[in-house]
């Protein structure tokens, strides 16, 4: 008599929950199916507060012994299908399978598997909590399907930081708060000092730290990526500056050229036949920054996937009928939600003996690179010795002292700002929710109209990708919030266009907005009396973005307070 109580609860629970019309989907979905099946799977969401309140013993069962509570849910949907007539081909109940999916479980001590503590002999057949990143995941064979984890406790060294600001931060942020240029300056300035000295590829450390604040927790969508492609000749430290930044996130993943970037298929070794769906190093990136390394030690075929990615930011795999022990073959998409980072070494042996094509102002000569990553990754960035953001000797200077004396400190910067305050500086700038002031959206949608209409010709149409606004907003949003910030400023706006039309001058040459390879860091930053003669120079240069926009876009002109 228990047992019919516990169906009659099962069946008000799912009309309840909606679950019955789910239930009835599924169902039509393998009824108009052409295949034949021999057993039929049903996942059936289950929140277990609502089941307790409904039926004490319906729930202690779902939570104690979900085997008997699976068995009990089979039975009314198997009266289901008969009454209702929505299965013609199942005949018996034993054809049911279904899979229990709980919203959650009790937060008590009792519910946490912990694997140093958990006494491991699989006599208790019920749900536990645990916390991990899934790096694998099967396809569902002999009805049962299977995922591969990494721990993500707290006390592992690759948890979570704490967010916060350290006093010394917040002094600096203080003492700089009358600019909206200076924060980000000298955080750039004193970045990585323990890699490179304070000073030094300025340019390149600020883009690495707007795109580190790009990223995102598990738990929220990576809406705006910001990937960098570097052109350098001296890839060691480029890649040591690289490697470092990546560690300072939750989800910095350096994908090692010997495995894969996106996902692929590969038989399940423990000899179950299920087909195995390997995260690759993209997805296991998820609201972080994918470090693919040096672009050209990658093959054609995975350049070409990666391009895709770029475009579109998903993937898709094919599992054919054969692998998966089916007739029809199935595919998956997948959301690619990280940033990438990559460099091209300009210093090889087939790049210094290449012949140079014809450039214009103050292009680069990119023939050697994957056309289509031209225009792929949002920002390219020159760093190299010729360049304003490598001076030689001090980094020379850097490097003896690391070497004869590994343990001192290598400057005051690194003393004063240890990596643990970036750590937490950027921990809670991430999560700063921002949004534009008027005047900024304004300014953003004049410079992108601006821009295409200069940079677009009668055969091949306009320069500009279809994805270049949203790149913008992403950089206006990324400096806003390296600034501590909740609203988007012009300033902010014009740091976003400075970087990007540097960019788009390594690609394509000068426009009519010309702007210099190191406007965003035109002096070198020594002093208080150099940061104001900065602030002076992009002041200049607001002026100049807003007579371009005026000229090339009127309709979107800014004015000023007074006009």
């Amino acid at each position: 008599m228990s047992n019919l109580k516990m169906k009659e609860a099962a069946l008000v629970y799912l009309d309840r929950s909606r679950g019955l019309q789910k239930f009835i989907d599924d169902c039509k979905f393998y009824n108009d199916s052409k295949q034949s099946y021999a057993v039929y799977r049903f996942n059936i969401l289950i929140n277990p507060s609502d089941v307790l309140e409904l039926d004490a013993e319906l729930g202690n069962h779902v939570l104690h012994h979900p085997l008997k509570a699976a068995q009990v849910f089979q039975s009314v949907c198997f009266i289901a299908v008969k009454t209702l007539s929505l299965i013609g081909q199942l005949q018996t109940e034993t054809q049911i399978n279904i899979v229990l999916k709980l919203t959650h479980l009790p937060p008590l001590p009792s519910y946490a598997l912990d694997l140093c503590e958990f006494p491991l002999d699989y006599t208790s057949q019920r749900f536990y909590m645990m916390q991990g990143i899934v790096i694998a995941m099967t396809t569902v064979t002999k009805y049962t399907q299977g995922a591969r984890f990494l721990c993500s406790d707290e006390a592992c060294p690759c948890s979570k930081v704490s967010s916060g600001i350290s006093d010394n931060f917040n002094c600096l942020f203080s003492l700089t708060s009358v600019s909206c240029w200076k924060f980000t300056a000298i955080l750039a300035n004193i970045f990585a000092s323990q890699i490179v000295p304070p000073g030094t590829y300025n340019l390149l450390k600020l883009c690495l730290l707007m795109s580190l604040v790009q990223t995102s927790d598990c738990k929220k969508e990576l809406e705006n990526c910001l990937d960098i492609l570097i052109i350098t000749s001296d890839t060691l430290l480029v890649d040591r500056l690289l490697n470092f930044s990546i560690n300072l996130v939750p989800h910095g993943i350096h994908h090692p050229v010997s495995t894969e970037i996106f996902p692929t298929l590969s038989t399940n070794k423990y000899g179950t036949g299920a087909v195995s769906i390997q995260a690759g190093s993209a997805l296991l990136a998820k609201g972080g920054i994918c470090f693919i390394g040096d672009l050209c030690s990658h093959k054609k075929d995975k350049l070409e996937q990666l391009q895709s990615v770029l475009e579109s930011r998903s993937i898709t795999v094919y599992i054919p009928g054969k692998k998966s022990g089916d007739d029809i073959d199935q595919q998956m998409s997948f959301p690619v939600q990280c940033s990438f980072w990559s460099f091209i070494d300009m210093n090889s042996s087939s790049r210094r003996n290449a012949q140079k094509t014809n450039t214009l102002i103050g292009q680069m000569d990119c023939s050697l690179i994957p056309a289509n990553f031209v225009e792929a990754f949002g920002l390219l960035i020159n760093c190299n010795e010729s360049s304003p953001c490598h001076p030689l000797l001090p980094t020379v200077q850097h490097t003896l002292k690391k070497a004869t004396d590994p343990e001192g400190p290598l400057n005051l910067a690194s003393k004063q700002f240890p990596t643990e305050d970036f750590e937490k500086l950027l921990a809670f700038a991430k999560n700063l929710n921002v949004e534009f002031s008027l005047e900024a959206e304004r300014m953003i949608h004049g410079y992108y109209l601006a821009s295409r209409r200069i940079r677009t010709d009668s055969i091949y149409g306009s320069k500009l990708s279809a994805s270049t606004l949203k790149y913008l907003v992403s950089l206006s949003e990324a400096h806003t919030r390296l600034n501590l910030r909740n609203k988007v400023l012009i300033e902010d706006v014009l740091i976003a266009a400075l970087l990007f039309e540097t960019s788009l001058t390594l690609k394509y040459g000068a426009s009519a907005f010309v702007v210099a390879p190191n406007a965003v860091f035109p002096f070198e930053l020594y002093n208080e009396e150099y940061l104001e003669q900065r602030d002076l120079y992009l002041t200049e240069c607001l002026q100049q973005l807003q007579q371009f926009i005026a000229t090339y876009a009127p309709g979107t002109a800014i004015f000023s307070g007074d006009e």
